[in-house]
């Protein structure tokens, strides 16, 4: 074995590591204080083993990645196998789990290029194959940034790019240049698999050419030249998966908008599929993803005004109701995500009945439980594709879940160290305020209709109240990139970085939506901005002119502490002691943090009270979220 392939393989044992430590299941704790001590133990491991990875990114795979040399076969090969196990893909391409997407994507690019530039038609077709996956994927991770898609669309073009090659390839003049059958099948496949990078268009002539591409496609295996070219090539499959691209572009109740006359060609495809299945149930049957057939058919079918919707409800609600509550494959994530999202989009927008209001609460609580019951992050990334949409469409109803519930439920559901997070910056941010009513409530004056200090000090109860719901929502755009935070097993890449700064104006868009949250948008838009001004994220917004400023900088100030302090997600370094923070803040004032702080932090009480919140208050938050989701998962 070579040095490489060695450190290749300790890498993606150590990054599953870091994936089993960050996400252990509760069965392994005796009890909510076993619970803090082994998180924190865990982080301290996981600081261990990413020290470990960084060493060989920096020394091993980055010089391969930025070297003008050509290859030689036998890295290009490890290289390759070293970039499948990051994705460790199983039998479907939708069924995986991310172990490092990013450093996937970083390989696949360099082999791809490096191919095109040096390599034989047959390394190239293997190594765009690699490439058009990470694409996809990275494609699929950032269309749940609502807030931004120049990162989606970055992926989708060079996606679509890569799908041209392989589009040219099938093409009867090219397709015999290839001399191995099994690469044949795979120009074919991901021929196929290049309309994938149009799941999320809106745009009608995009959309009839995804549909002109895909029914030609359909009809390749009619073709005695293909069939020919490739004898043993798997057809059925060929075709079922074909008829599926068509039949899921409807997705959350038409949202890329297909036209009248496109929803009958897609109809058309629901018919053939029914066809087709029936010729050979048996085989069918077996396919991953195909329990979802006859809801992509009965959806189709309303949307092109075939069947009604009482009819359409029925089908989803039969389906809905026969649902395994912990399948957490393609099919599981269908019926428990994807049927109450299009019934959301069916609902949405009008005057709801006391029968909708109940199946929307109903409905609500079943995917949370879903999300609390999910395994570990194994299946995080294709779960989230669906639920993003969930939490980014959230509808409210009175005497339902709220949204700021909702929300919260997710981040204890998906990333607890992220909900512990959330509620230590909402006591600290209390902490704090109820101190500044007292000392300067002249910096609270325009907060919640407060009009002078003495209505400051009469409200206070109202301010409290308000600062702690603004903060528990400070990080709720984190929801729709929760697989970012989860890298811990290196340093984030800068387009890493960059998805992880979109997430106050994502969280901003998500609390504007409803009225009940709107009120703390401004606080989530910017608890990432200095006090100054003069630095942090979003860039163009300004602090200084938002009425509840005196807020977003004691957000800021408590959510820089408690990252500060807190080992958990911290694998890199410690926390830091409260007295290291607070000569930060010391050090910052006036530029990073308000320069009032100070006034507090040098009043002893403030001091005991934030020891307080950060030793045993801390430790009883791990207490409460261990409760809670230990009494999510007995409920079952």
């Amino acid at each position: 074995m070579s040095l490489e392939k060695e450190e290749f393989e300790q890498f993606v044992e150590r990054m599953a590591k870091i994936r089993e430590l960050s996400s252990p299941e509760l069965y392994d704790f005796d009890d909510a204080d076993d619970y803090s001590e082994r998180l924190k133990h865990n982080f301290e491991t996981i600081g261990r083993l990413a020290g470990e990875n960084r060493r060989m990114l920096d020394d091993v795979l980055y010089p391969l990645l930025e070297s003008d040399s050509v290859l030689s076969g036998e890295i290009v090969e490890e290289m390759s196998e070293f970039s499948e196990k990051l994705l460790s893909l199983a039998e479907e391409v939708t069924d995986f789990e991310n172990l490092d997407l990013p450093i996937m994507a970083l390989i696949s690019e360099k082999l791809a290029k490096d191919a095109l530039e040096n390599g034989t038609l047959e390394e190239q077709i293997c190594r765009m194959d690699g490439a058009i996956l990470a694409n996809y994927s990275l494609m699929n991770m950032t269309e749940r940034i609502f807030s931004d898609r120049s990162f989606s669309n970055k992926y989708k073009e060079r996606g679509l790019k890569i799908g041209d090659f392989f589009l040219n390839l099938i093409e009867k003049e090219n397709f015999l240049k290839i001399g191995d059958e099994e690469l044949r099948e795979l120009a074919l496949t991901n021929a196929r698999f290049s309309t994938s990078f149009y799941e999320r268009s809106d745009n009608e002539e995009e959309n009839e050419r995804n549909l002109d591409l895909l029914e030609r496609l359909y009809r390749i295996p009619e073709d005695p030249f293909y069939q020919e070219a490739v004898p043993n090539f798997d057809w059925k499959y060929y075709k079922i998966r074909t008829l599926g691209y068509i039949l899921q572009g409807t997705d959350m109740g038409n949202i890329r908008a297909f036209t009248k006359d496109q929803l009958k060609r897609i109809v058309w495809a629901a018919d053939e599929a029914e066809r087709l299945t029936a010729t050979d149930p048996e085989y069918f049957n077996k396919l991953n993803g195909i329990f979802s057939m006859r809801f992509f058919c009965a959806r189709n079918r309303f949307l092109a005004g075939i069947i009604s919707e009482e009819e359409y409800r029925s089908v989803m609600m039969e389906t809905y109701d026969k649902r395994d509550r912990r399948d957490f494959s393609p099919d599981g994530n269908f019926t428990n995500v994807l049927i109450p999202l299009e019934i959301f989009s069916i609902l949405r927008g009008r005057k709801l009945t006391a029968e909708d209001t109940f199946l929307i609460k109903r409905l609500y609580h079943g995917i949370s439980a879903y999300m609390f019951h999910m395994p570990n992050a194994g299946a995080l990334s294709f779960v989230m594709e669906y639920f993003s949409e969930v939490v980014h469409g959230f509808i409210e109803v009175a005497g339902g879940i709220t949204f700021e519930d909702f929300a919260l439920q997710s981040l204890a559901a998906l990333h607890p160290p992220t909900y512990i997070h959330s509620r230590m910056v909402g006591q600290i941010s209390v902490c704090l305020c109820s101190y500044l009513v007292e000392i300067r409530p002249d910096l609270l004056i325009g907060v919640c209709g407060c009009e002078d200090e003495e209505a400051v000090k009469k409200d206070r109860a109202k301010l409290l109240s308000y600062t702690w719901h603004a903060a528990v929502c400070h990080d709720f755009g984190k929801i729709p990139i929760i697989d970012t935070i989860f890298v811990y097993g290196r340093r984030l890449l800068d387009d890493e970085f960059g998805i992880i700064k979109t997430h106050p104006k994502t969280g901003y868009e998500m609390l504007m939506k409803y009225e009940s949250t709107r009120a703390y948008a401004e606080v989530a838009l910017g608890h990432h901005r200095f006090y100054d001004d003069s630095k942090g994220y979003p860039f163009d917004f300004k602090t200084a002119d938002s009425p509840v400023k005196t807020i977003i900088d004691l957000v800021q100030c408590a959510d820089c502490m408690d990252a500060a302090t807190d080992s958990v997600g911290r694998s890199y370094n410690k926390g830091k002691t409260i007295d290291d923070y607070v000569k930060e803040v010391k050090e910052g004032s006036g530029e990073r943090y308000a320069p009032w702080l100070m006034e507090l932090f040098d009043r002893g009480e403030v001091r005991r009270d934030m020891d307080f919140l950060l030793t045993v208050g801390r430790q009883e938050t791990y207490r409460d979220t261990y409760m809670l989701l230990k009494g999510v998962k007995e409920k079952g």
